[in-house]
């Protein structure tokens, strides 16, 4: 069974749309609102800035803290590739999280 991708009107009303951006080394890299490939076993993918068309692949369907936190954690490595993993995932955690009580007004 296939399964079809969300309209781009689903995309806009949910404020997911995908978009273009270039990092600091002059690197464009393209944002897209799917899931990555089930074999990354991941929410979100960043690909590797030496490649012709970097791309950031976000499951669509996370939860909106999840969802803010896998787009930081994604950013980050287009902006800095060689930061590992785990200090990149702590630093986007806690940027979601303070985003949200601040400018959201949550607590």
């Amino acid at each position: 069974m296939k399964i079809k991708p969300f309209s781009k009107k689903v995309y806009y009303l949910l404020g997911m749309r995908s978009s273009k951006f270039t990092n600091t080394d002059g690197i464009e890299y393209k944002l897209i609102w799917r899931k990555p490939h089930y074999k990354y076993n991941a929410d979100g993918l960043c690909g590797n800035p030496e490649l012709d068309s970097p791309t950031i692949l976000i499951d669509p369907k996370l939860k909106d803290r999840r969802k803010m936190s896998v787009l930081i954690e994604e950013l980050t490595h287009a902006f800095f590739w060689d930061i590992p993993e785990y200090k990149v995932r702590k630093f986007s955690a806690l940027a979601a999280k303070l985003i949200e009580e601040n400018v959201n007004g949550s607590q």
